[in-house]
């Protein structure tokens, strides 16, 4: 699936389809985009298949929910309203939530592919490295080799850590 770029003027033009002429949402960007591309542009998106991703989905959402918010702020004020927005309000929050649980979630997927590659290039470079040792100085047996390579993997990984906690 290919999904849209993820920009502000995307999101404000999704955002607004629902309840605004193309003619409102171009005035609404200062007119840098015609309102009949802005119809054109909603139109290709609407009509092709799988063109937001959950993320996306729940960002309208969102954005829907926080203009439904801002609308009944500023109406008057009476326990039903405030009942209403405070619903909103968890609601947003919820959402929130979830998102960043969820983004959580990609990052230890992330992370752990991460580190099955890195440590499959290393188990790479260290048998390349024994190969080549061993061209070079057939009178050393694999075993020691490979131990001396264990204990400098250590001193390797301080280094590595060194390195990065300057950052």
């Amino acid at each position: 699936m290919v999904a849209r770029p993820a920009n502000a003027v995307n999101d404000k033009i999704i955002a607004m389809a629902d309840s605004h002429s193309a003619e409102e949402i171009s005035k609404s960007l200062g007119g840098t985009i015609s309102a009949k591309k802005i119809a054109a542009y909603t139109q290709t998106l609407l009509a092709s298949k799988n063109w937001l991703t959950l993320a996306q989905e729940d960002r309208i959402n969102t954005l829907k929910m926080q203009r439904l918010l801002l609308e009944l702020d500023t109406q008057f004020r009476d326990n039903d309203n405030m009942a209403l927005q405070l619903k909103f309000l968890k609601e947003i929050a919820a959402r929130l939530d979830k998102r960043a649980q969820a983004t959580q979630t990609d990052l230890t997927a992330l992370y752990g592919n991460q580190a099955i590659i890195m440590g499959q290039a290393i188990e790479l470079a260290l048998t390349k490295a024994l190969r080549m040792l061993q061209g070079v100085h057939p009178e050393l047996a694999e075993s020691e080799v490979r131990e001396a390579m264990q204990l400098s993997l250590p001193l390797a990984m301080a280094e590595i850590d060194a390195r990065t906690s300057d950052e």
